[in-house]
């Protein structure tokens, strides 16, 4: 299908894992994808390691709401299944708000080696998370008071720089 809603993936910030297996939960986006296809996404967020550390790796069952990961897993294995369905825009909503610092860059750095062709939308209260982006809307009360590079936005910009300093 050649559709809008089938060129754009979304994590959020809660994204749900079903209660079967990590493979299953890949799948629901792509049935037919290969391992190779498996093991390229889940090396690109980081997560590959962990799941061949498990005894049943792939066929690991991680529970309802994947009770049996991490946050930063279940983000990983998000963004992983986002990143299968091989979509032409990827939406992070606040998808790295629920998992610590040193992860959060991990999954920014995986995702800026992996999204150069791609349009990448990233909806955030962290503006640490935003600084590298090509161009960032500044809403306040509903409405787009600004839009630039972080540089620009710094500088030129109250909303945003008040912001920026409560991080």
């Amino acid at each position: 299908k050649n559709t809008l809603r089938s060129n754009i993936s979304i994590v959020k910030q809660d994204s749900y894992i079903f209660n079967m297996s990590i493979k299953d939960n890949l799948l629901l986006v792509k049935p037919d994808a290969t391992k190779k296809e498996l093991d390229d996404v889940c090396k690109k967020v980081d997560i590959y390691d962990y799941i061949m550390s498990l005894p049943k790796k792939y066929n690991t069952i991680v529970g309802t709401d994947g009770v049996n990961l991490s946050g930063s897993q279940k983000q990983k294995l998000s963004i992983a299944r986002a990143l299968l369905k091989n979509s032409k825009i990827l939406i992070f909503d606040e998808a790295t708000s629920m998992i610590d610092k040193e992860t959060q860059t991990e999954i920014h750095e995986a995702i800026t080696k992996i999204t150069k062709d791609l349009t990448v939308i990233f909806v955030s209260h962290r503006l640490d998370t935003l600084v590298n982006c090509d161009k960032i809307l500044v809403i306040d009360k509903g409405r787009v008071v600004a839009e630039g590079k972080h540089k620009n936005l710094i500088t030129n910009c109250k909303t945003y720089k008040n912001l920026f300093k409560k991080i």
